[in-house]
């Protein structure tokens, strides 16, 4: 039977799509409330999605159905799972002030720089008004290009460098990114090239990995042996404890609207209250 067939058609697709995922935001929250998912709370999340088979190519039910279909292939639920799947389906219903505040700055810093070497040149005064802003926008530390961006211009105050060899360095980091109106703007979320560091320094011993994400390189025990091996020790949540978030994907580029994006927006929000966590890819 076909979406269109069923008594409740006339409401447009889009609406259903939505609806659905609110009812699978709600059934989550609850299979998840006492900190146990058993398998009668297994049973009745496929019931509920056998029910609703008809709109599983509804937008944005369809991509919250692959990653249910997913959490589900080896016939259990845990908990990390479950919170993941809320994760992602709040993300396609809800407006998130943080994730639009992190978009903001870099659209911020892409305009400046572009603004900077708009007439071919890079004064010292455009190169300190730029360290200036990064002072008010620090939060954004780790989120390409800003360090590169931040510590570029600020070799170049303290070198001996020309007019043109400013305005060409600040221009290979300008260049490496596209500005607003190239992109579909209510569809642009970070990826994950974009939030990792740039071939940060690893140290290893007496350090803490939290890893998130699937990767083709191998079972994430394999890499948290690794880490073992190499003096780390590894957890499955993102604490104050944590020195590095290793995200491991290889599919879906965008942080935001997958399952590793819960642990990248934590690791965020310790940034931001001044905990120095790294997130690697």
């Amino acid at each position: 039977m076909s979406a269109d067939s069923l008594p409740n058609a006339a409401i447009p697709p889009g609406a259903i799509g939505f609806r659905l995922a609110h009812e699978l935001e709600g059934i989550l929250q609850g299979i998840k409330a006492d900190g146990r998912i058993d398998s009668l709370e297994r049973d009745r999340l496929l019931r509920w999605l056998n029910v609703n088979e008809p709109f599983a190519s509804v937008r944005p039910f369809s991509e919250l159905r692959d990653r249910v279909d997913h959490a589900l292939a080896d016939g259990v639920l845990t908990l990390d799972e479950c919170e993941d799947l809320i994760f992602v389906t709040q993300k396609l219903t809800t407006v998130n002030p943080y994730f639009d505040a992190l978009r903001s700055g870099i659209q911020i810093l892409l305009g400046l720089l572009a603004g900077i070497v708009a007439n071919k040149k890079a004064t010292p005064e455009e190169l300190q008004a730029l360290v200036n802003w990064s002072e008010e926008w620090s939060h954004l530390q780790g989120l390409w290009p800003f360090d590169e961006a931040v510590s570029l211009v600020t070799g170049l105050i303290n070198s001996n460098a020309s007019a043109a060899d400013r305005y060409q360095y600040l221009k290979t980091v300008v260049d490496q990114f596209p500005l607003a109106g190239e992109y579909e703007e209510s569809w642009a979320p970070p990826v994950i090239q974009g939030i990792c560091a740039v071939n940060p320094e690893l140290v290893f011993a007496d350090k803490c990995f939290v890893f998130t994400g699937e990767s083709a390189r191998g079972e994430r025990r394999l890499l948290e042996a690794r880490v073992a091996e190499k003096g780390g020790r590894s957890h499955r949540r993102v604490t104050n404890d944590v020195d590095y978030l290793v995200v491991c994907d290889d599919t879906c580029p965008h942080w935001a609207f997958s399952c590793y994006g819960r642990k990248v927006e934590q690791a965020y929000l310790l940034r931001r209250k001044g905990h120095p966590i790294t997130i690697v890819h």
